[in-house]
């Protein structure tokens, strides 16, 4: 048994600049994937802050029977005073909440808990 490469007839070597459309891109893909898996490291840090500061504020906060309306509003009053501080706290104050809400299920359970 013979080994060789049968290549159909119409077969036309491609020259290497026709090569990086086969390859799967040129050298941009890497900086995105890097840049990509720095936000995502960032994004999941912050959430374990954010669960982290919320818990500690709900328990130093939380009176018996109060009302969980009542809570949340106090809360919100607090995370203003904190955004209004700074343009730095407001930045990871609003990066801080939109993180929070995106993974809702997983800060419904941390506040649950507290």
């Amino acid at each position: 048994m013979e080994k060789k490469l049968m290549l159909p007839a119409n077969y036309n070597v491609m020259n290497e600049e026709e090569m990086t459309y086969t390859s799967g891109g040129d050298g941009f893909t890497a900086p995105f994937a890097v840049g990509w898996t720095i936000g995502a490291v960032i994004s999941v840090a912050n959430l374990i802050w954010g669960l982290d500061q919320t818990r500690t504020w709900i328990k130093n906060n939380k009176k018996n029977g109060e009302n969980i309306t009542d809570l949340a509003a106090k809360g919100i009053n607090a995370a203003a005073d904190y955004m209004g501080k700074s343009i730095g706290n407001a930045i990871v104050g609003v990066y801080t909440a939109l993180n929070l809400t995106g993974w809702w299920p997983v800060t419904a359970i941390a506040w649950v808990t507290a």
